[in-house]
């Protein structure tokens, strides 16, 4: 009796997302309330801080895109300070993935520091 060979079927294009046409109040829900959340902000002014703050302690990770700050190195200094002291706060994790984008992540959730 010879193995059976996987059977090999084809994926729709009608289950792929084009990325080119997506917006994220056309996206679906998929499932219940989830248990965690990853969220994402576009850090424009430090105040922004408390919102990724109450995120971390709601059990959330937050992805934090910089690019406007960018060119404030002092200001930019002082919000990544202030996000580590909450990250310590929480036991969390904080890891810059580029050279513009900050991943923040709370409780028992550890970034990985190598890439796949």
């Amino acid at each position: 009796m010879s193995p059976e060979q996987p059977s090999m079927r084809r994926v729709s294009d009608e289950n792929f997302l084009d990325l080119r046409r997506w917006a994220s109040d056309r996206s679906e829900d998929y499932g219940g309330k989830p248990k965690m959340q990853v969220q994402t902000i576009i850090l424009k002014n430090p105040e922004q801080v408390g919102k990724i703050s109450n995120q971390l302690y709601e059990g959330n990770i937050v992805l934090v895109d910089f690019t406007p700050m960018a060119s404030d190195q002092q200001t930019l200094n002082k919000v990544i300070a202030d996000l580590e002291r909450a990250v310590a706060d929480i036991d969390g994790d904080l890891v810059g993935i580029s050279n513009k984008w900050i991943v923040v992540s709370p409780t028992n959730i550890r970034i990985a520091r190598q890439k796949l």
